[in-house]
């Protein structure tokens, strides 16, 4: 007998089968273009974070670019209510980045769509409302409580007839790769029985696990023990979706830790995740995004091994036999392990920078190295001593090469100012004006320059306009300079619009005017920044032009 699910399927890849080949003519193999697995890249992405935020928060979607993750996934399911209200947000978000100036550089874009067994008014399904709003300047889509390779393979057909129409069409620029599916694939129970099947649907580059509905679709009174380890029955999903994914071929994503509080719990979870061969999380809170970085990324002398083990294994070249490295015999499975390592690590990072490295690195250490088999064997040894690393690197800003002429940058950080900082600042830098201390003094400027000036029309006293502007340059640090500046070179132009006074909440936005080769320092250039500060109510406060010696990518 079949179920819900099964008829649904049936019923549309019928029905999509007859209307595929009548709606548009196929040119050649330009169906192959498009559909099926073997055009996803699965593996010339890092998707160690895979980020959720609600699609009908528009807060949360301005910020989702400058959060770092490698996948944002712009949810339309569990965390919109007004369905239609979320589909138009998620457009209008998604117009801003298809017409941007210069196009987003590392984070994929997806959209979490609802469940293909969902129906709304009138009979439509939802799902196919989703797909709408989210086909122009997504990358992809996540598919909840999937259970079958059937319902990827109607994804499938309709992602392959829209692409056909862009491409076909002469106004829109024609789709480069197609979009990839990401389902979660144990949120039912027939889901997690066919698991391998889904983890081996067209499209798909990454799979991951959830185990809230499924412990609702079961009966299960809780997921985890009185010591936070998953019931067995979850454990169970957790491994399964691991095995499907690599004998798939494709990523495997662990699922979200619920306790976002809970910093400590977070990174033993990804810890784990890491260690079992999972290749990124799901996270939902952005300080999760930095932690699962810090844990996914190969810490230095987890990349020196499998550097060396690499370098090691291929010297010899005849693939055959065993080698011995740091008294450990290493053979072909090993080789195999410190490749991916090396593929765990983003292309731009820098190895004298490395996060989440706890072994103390300052003492002499010795690498013996043998090669056995084919009846040969060499033995090396070296002594080196590393300089101990204190304090790890954490970098966030951007190489010459990222501040393109165009980019507009809005800054996740913001500041309501206070009368205390007003009086600090001004006494730290010995400043005596009245108007920024003197309560009576803009009282008296009030009654003198009228209630209409901007100047005093509060009668509260000015915020020192220094402080405005470091403010300014600060909040813009983060996504634009943090760790890649040189040095300030200089401003060209700074304005105050208007008055800053205290408890106005101020914000930034960074836009690039202009960068040029440095004639003396090869690996750097000089970039020109423009900064804007706004206040609670929208208006332009501070206005700075500044230009930056900026470092080059190594």
């Amino acid at each position: 007998m079949l179920t819900n699910h099964a008829r649904i399927i049936a019923r549309h890849l019928a029905a999509r089968s007859k209307q595929f080949h009548t709606s548009l003519p196929i040119i050649g193999d330009q169906r192959r273009l498009f559909s099926s697995a073997n055009n996803i890249n699965n593996h010339g992405r890092l998707r160690r974070s895979v980020h959720f935020v609600p699609a009908d928060n528009e807060k949360f979607l301005s910020k989702s670019l400058s959060l770092g993750a490698d996948t944002i996934v712009l949810d339309l399911e569990d965390s919109v209510k007004d369905k239609h209200d979320g589909r138009e947000k998620l457009q209008s978000f998604l117009m801003d980045l298809t017409t941007a100036s210069t196009p987003l550089l590392n984070t994929e874009v997806l959209v979490r769509i609802n469940p293909l067994s969902t129906s709304g008014e009138f009979g439509r399904e939802i799902w196919r409302d989703d797909i709408d709003a989210g086909f122009y300047g997504a990358d992809g889509f996540m598919i909840p409580k999937v259970e079958s390779r059937d319902e990827l393979i109607l994804l499938d057909e309709v992602l392959t007839n829209l692409e056909l129409q862009q491409h076909s069409n002469v106004m829109r620029r024609a789709t480069t790769h197609p979009k990839v599916l990401l389902p979660i694939a144990t949120e039912t129970p027939t889901a997690v029985l066919n698991i391998v099947d889904i983890a081996k649907g067209p499209r798909v580059c990454a799979i991951t696990w959830g185990c809230e509905d499924l412990s609702a679709a079961i009966g299960a009174f809780g997921t985890r023990d009185e010591d936070g380890k998953y019931l067995d029955i979850f454990r169970h999903c957790q491994s399964m979706c691991l095995l499907a994914a690599k004998a798939a071929n494709v990523q495997a994503i662990d699922g979200i830790y619920q306790n976002v509080r809970d910093g400590v719990g977070f990174e033993k979870d990804s810890s784990e995740a890491k260690f079992m061969g999972f290749d990124g999380k799901l996270t939902l809170h952005p300080e999760q995004i930095l932690a699962v970085h810090g844990v996914f990324e190969p810490t230095k002398s987890e990349l020196k091994e499998a550097m060396d083990i690499v370098t090691l294994w291929e010297e010899r070249g005849d693939g055959k036999g065993s080698l011995e490295y740091n008294e450990k015999m290493i053979d072909l499975p090993h080789y195999v392990r410190a490749k991916k390592v090396i593929a765990r690590s983003p292309p731009d990072r820098d190895d004298d920078v490395v996060q989440n490295d706890n072994e103390n690195s300052s003492r002499d250490t010795t690498t013996t190295i043998s090669v056995s088999g084919a009846g040969s064997k060499q033995t090396t040894s070296s002594t080196t001593n590393e300089e101990d690393e204190v304090f790890p690197r954490v970098y966030l800003g951007k190489y010459f090469e990222d501040l393109n002429p165009g980019l507009k940058i809005r800054h996740f950080l913001t500041r309501t100012v206070t009368e205390s900082d007003n009086v600090f600042f001004t006494c730290l830098t010995l400043n005596p004006a009245p108007i920024h201390l003197d309560h009576e003094l803009s009282k008296d400027n009030r009654n003198a320059l009228g209630s209409g000036t901007d100047i005093t029309s509060t009668g509260k006293p000015l915020f020192n306009s220094m402080f405005t502007l470091a403010l300014l340059v600060g909040m813009s640090v983060p996504e634009s300079t943090h760790g890649t500046t040189v040095a300030n070179l200089g401003f060209s132009e700074v304005l105050f619009p208007k008055p800053v006074y205290p408890g106005d909440t101020l914000r930034a936005e960074t836009l690039v005017l202009d960068r040029r080769e440095s004639k003396s320092r090869p690996t750097q250039g000089i970039v020109t920044l423009q900064h804007l500060a706004y206040n609670q109510r929208g208006d332009v406060v501070c206005k700075a032009t500044r230009q930056a010696l900026m470092k080059k990518r190594p």
